[in-house]
């Protein structure tokens, strides 16, 4: 009974390779919704919400050959809710996509302890990319047409 219990905690616990799988699967689902390469600055479109459609927003603040960063919004439509803001840093040349900032916290540490004064999970990092990973689907599946594109 005992090593079921401790077999069931490591399965729980997230390695630095499981992070660095989900930055490759996220650098590619984010290559495949949006093309770096051909936009500039703004990428603007719409994904159902119930009745209503939110408009994503996706703005490339620093476009390199090894390094882009960029700022997913997205308004809530509920007033009471705080709209999602997203810091992403692509690194093309290792082919990762990691979400930097959530929210306008920063995460740099793999695991924390808890609690802490930020209240924060103990695997927030993980957390905030697997929000990124299924966002991502999500858009991809159900996003609807390009509001704008500006070059």
């Amino acid at each position: 009974m005992i090593k079921n219990r401790y077999s069931a905690i490591n399965k729980s616990r997230k390695s630095l390779n499981d992070l660095i799988r989900l930055y490759e699967l996220n650098y590619l689902k984010l290559m495949k919704l949006l093309p770096i390469k051909e936009i500039n600055s703004k990428f603007n479109f719409f994904i159902p919400e119930g009745l209503y459609n939110s408009e994503i927003r996706i703005s490339i603040n620093r476009k390199s050959k090894h390094t882009s960063k960029l700022t997913l919004y997205k308004s809530n439509l509920l007033r009471h809710m705080e709209d999602t803001k997203m810091e992403i840093y692509i690194y093309h040349d290792a082919g990762m996509a990691e979400v930097r900032r959530f929210n306008g916290k920063s995460q740099f540490w793999l695991r924390n302890k808890y609690p802490n004064k930020n209240m924060l999970s103990k695997d927030e990092k993980f957390q905030w990319n697997i929000f990124l990973s299924e966002f991502l689907t999500h858009a991809q599946l159900h996003g609807l047409s390009i509001v704008e594109n500006l070059h």
